[in-house]
């Protein structure tokens, strides 16, 4: 609650306050931002883009640990089995006719 020895009322407070008047007070106003907090909001940007691309890279790695990989072991085990059945059988082959 504001005192009532404030005649300033919290209304008044959000008001534009009115333009300089002197060229003293313009020359102090800075011309732009100041680049130190464009840059910590630059950083802080990127720092987020590479943490979401890294979660992307990790669950990435997840879906191919977890999908990819044990059905390729899974061809190339049939492969490789195929490929002993017929060793096998030559090599019988080999034996019975001997």
């Amino acid at each position: 609650m504001s005192s009532p020895s404030n005649p300033q009322s919290p209304i008044s407070n959000l008001s534009p306050s009115p333009s300089p008047s002197l060229p003293s007070e313009i020359a102090s106003l800075p011309d732009s931002a100041p680049s130190d907090d464009i840059d910590d909001d630059d950083d802080r940007e990127e720092s987020d883009a590479e943490k979401e691309w890294k979660e992307s890279l990790q669950q990435l790695e997840l879906i191919l640990t977890m999908v990819l990989v044990p059905y390729a072991g899974k061809y190339f085990g049939r492969r490789c089995a195929y490929w002993g059945e017929s060793v096998v059988e030559v090599v019988e082959g080999l034996f019975a006719l001997g």
